[in-house]
């Protein structure tokens, strides 16, 4: 996360800094991403960088909890317009955030974020930290008569575990589709996070079947 010299400079400073940074994991993945090409473009001194992030990793987490912020309000408001149902709200979420990492601008930043995604520990800490923040405030939203469980803080952290695990899945192959030949990886990654969230929903046993049937 960055540190507080970045938070003190003005906002202006800070967004040339960030878009820097866009702009750089846009054009390749952050391990060939180059702190040399970022300070240029923020018209900072080399050293400067060091004071507000940690390394590339640091910065590039950052940006990633900007748009979590952002999906997380889209998500509150969500469960809004839908009274509170957990599983009306979810898919739509799926494809807002879909939706913006499919545009044209933000397409090749988040392709190279997800094909290094699992080797960034601080993208992963940085994401567990945002939801961990986050689980106690929405929870009232959730209209809790709809669901089989208690929604303890313990069992919602479990469940957005779970429902971010699916969506990471879904969205890894939207951005894998060529080397599975998929005609259309939109609407595929869709389809393939509406099955999960549907299993998790419903279940896939039928009822009164069990393993030694």
């Amino acid at each position: 996360m960055p540190k507080q010299t970045f938070l003190n400079l003005p906002q202006e400073k800070q967004r040339r800094l960030l878009k820097a940074g866009f702009e750089e994991f846009s054009r390749v993945p952050a391990i060939d991403a180059s702190i040399s090409n970022i300070i240029k473009l923020a018209e900072i001194p080399r050293g400067s960088f060091y004071q507000y992030f940690e390394d590339k990793y640091d910065l590039q987490a950052y940006l990633v909890m900007q748009f979590s912020q952002e999906w997380y309000q889209t998500w509150r408001q969500l469960l809004q317009e839908h009274q509170g149902d957990f599983f009306a709200a979810v898919p739509l979420l799926f494809k807002d955030i879909l939706d913006m990492m499919r545009d044209e601008k933000n397409h090749a930043f988040w392709k190279n974020t997800f094909f290094q995604f699992r080797n960034s520990k601080e993208m992963r800490k940085a994401l567990h930290q945002q939801r961990r923040s986050k689980h106690g405030d929405d929870r009232e939203l959730i209209n809790q008569q709809k669901l089989r469980i208690e929604l303890t803080a313990h069992n919602y952290v479990l469940l957005n575990r779970q429902i971010t695990t699916m969506m990471i899945q879904s969205i890894s192959m939207y951005f894998m589709a060529d080397c599975f030949n998929v005609d259309d990886p939109y609407q595929e990654a869709i389809q393939n996070f509406n099955t999960l969230l549907n299993w998790l929903q419903f279940g896939i046993q039928d009822q009164g079947g069990n393993a030694d049937d």
